[in-house]
């Protein structure tokens, strides 16, 4: 029977906690309390959406919808706004809605649906038969494509959120290996019944090593660029056991905590207790709302690569994902974050981006869980720089502990250095853990990764 979820992917709430206890112990902290709270309404609203999706669904998967509830007939002067640039009114809406019944509902189901979070007004609806038109506090539903509408709306981010695209949470047909996704992302189920969601463009990995999630799964698009899912959820394993990673930055090794930096409400980490700078970085809250909703995100397999290999003076070229090529150095940080961004192009169902602290973190999160500790302090090898994909995998992502450092969105507090890359270089002695701090400038030992984030309502 449908239940109201437990998300518990995202560590935000975890992170206002531990600050809540540090500022006891007289660590000054600022906490923008209203993005809190707007973030936890935006979450209910969620849960309260996809639980009357679930329900409904099965209450009325071969029954008439006009039975669901009264006629709606208040205010849908929302419908003709935007949130976040996509039309907030279905396409394939008729001109009738429903206010939506709960008790018309678990009079077709087996248990009762859980209560909602909002919407008073279908608390509310009783005996009314034909109009509903009182409070805006009430989810309502079009009779043709049956999209569910927050008519009141939730607050997050500046953003009015009214409700969830279909087409972001596609689960009635699942992917198989070697197929193409078309119209709407869909949901890819492994052996173990572990999943994870496939962007429109890009195919799952024919090789049956490439097909399991906690092995990381590998996807494709049309020209061969590979991306490794990594799962911020509770997941099962080829053991059967559950794991589950969060999507957060963490300290490995000899890194230590520093406490909070005001001007980004992150945590700090330091290499080592004896360094005197420190590194920071802000959450991106698409970042954030994606994996919430996606439960997961993807990682560029390789390093960035060129087509051919490059030198200080070479020009920008197109960002390549493939193995056994030359690696794209001599970048920029400002032209790593703009050539990230612009691999993905008028997509409307899935974004990329510089890798971020968080998801380098959290990718080697996904690492240490499944059972590869040792990478974690593994020096890379090799006396020279490398093509893309040369080294040995970890579920089936390369060289995130060596052959060239790469650059990284988080912040160094050095004046002279304020940039940070991660991971280690062929012919020294770091770690995938390794924070390095660096300038923006251009160089044969720095390159770059792609993220792909699944897009948001």
């Amino acid at each position: 029977m449908p239940k109201l979820k437990n998300e518990k992917g995202i560590t935000l709430i975890a992170l206002v906690i531990t600050v809540a206890v540090l500022s006891i112990i007289s660590i000054p902290v600022v906490i923008n309390t209203k993005n809190v709270s707007q973030f936890e309404e935006y979450t209910k609203f969620k849960d309260d959406i996809d639980n009357l999706r679930e329900s409904i669904g099965i209450a009325y998967f071969d029954k008439d919808i006009r039975t669901i509830g009264p006629k709606y007939e208040g205010s849908l002067q929302f419908l003709n706004e935007t949130q976040n640039g996509l039309s907030i009114k279905n396409e394939n809406d008729n001109n009738v809605y429903y206010a939506i019944n709960i008790d018309r509902i678990n009079e077709n189901l087996v248990v009762d649906m859980n209560r909602l979070n909002n919407g008073n007004g279908n608390k509310n609806i009783g005996n009314i038969a034909t109009v509903y038109s009182g409070t805006d506090d009430v989810y309502i539903i079009n009779e043709a494509s049956r999209t569910i509408y927050y008519v009141k709306g939730v607050l997050y981010n500046g953003e009015r959120y009214y409700r969830l695209y279909e087409e972001y949470s596609e689960t009635s047909s699942g992917v198989t290996p070697g197929e193409i996704v078309g119209n709407f992302n869909k949901i890819y189920t492994d052996i173990y019944g572990a999943k994870a969601k496939i962007p429109v463009g890009y195919k799952v990995s024919t090789k049956p090593e490439e097909q399991v999630i906690s092995k990381g799964l590998v996807i494709l698009d049309n020209n061969g660029n590979e991306f490794v899912w990594v799962p911020v959820q509770e997941f099962k394993d080829e053991n059967g056991q559950d794991i589950e990673v969060e999507f957060d930055r963490y300290k490995y090794g000899n890194q230590i905590n520093n406490g909070i930096n005001n001007e980004s409400n992150s945590f700090t980490f330091k290499n080592n207790a004896s360094d005197s700078y420190y590194f920071y970085e802000k959450e991106d809250n698409f970042e954030q709302l994606s994996v919430l909703e996606n439960k997961g995100f993807y990682i560029g397999r390789y390093e960035t690569g060129s087509q051919n290999a490059r030198t200080a003076g070479s020009a920008q070229t197109a960002a390549i994902i493939k193995k056994n090529i030359s690696v794209y150095n001599y970048v920029t940080l400002e032209e790593a974050i703009n050539l990230s961004q612009s691999f993905i192009s008028n997509n409307k169902y899935l974004k990329s981006k510089l890798c971020s602290s968080y998801a380098w973190d959290t990718a080697l999160k996904f690492i240490e869980k499944t059972g590869n500790v040792s990478y974690l302090t593994t020096v890379s090898a090799g006396t020279s720089l490398a093509n893309t994909g040369t080294s040995t995998p970890i579920n089936n992502i390369y060289d995130l502990a060596g052959n060239i450092y790469e650059w990284t969105t988080e912040k160094s507090s050095l004046s002279t250095a304020t940039c940070t890359a991660r991971g280690g270089l062929y012919n020294k002695t770091d770690l995938a853990i390794t924070r390095l701090a660096r300038a923006s400038a251009k160089s044969g030992d720095i390159g770059y990764r792609i993220t792909l984030f699944l897009s948001v309502d």
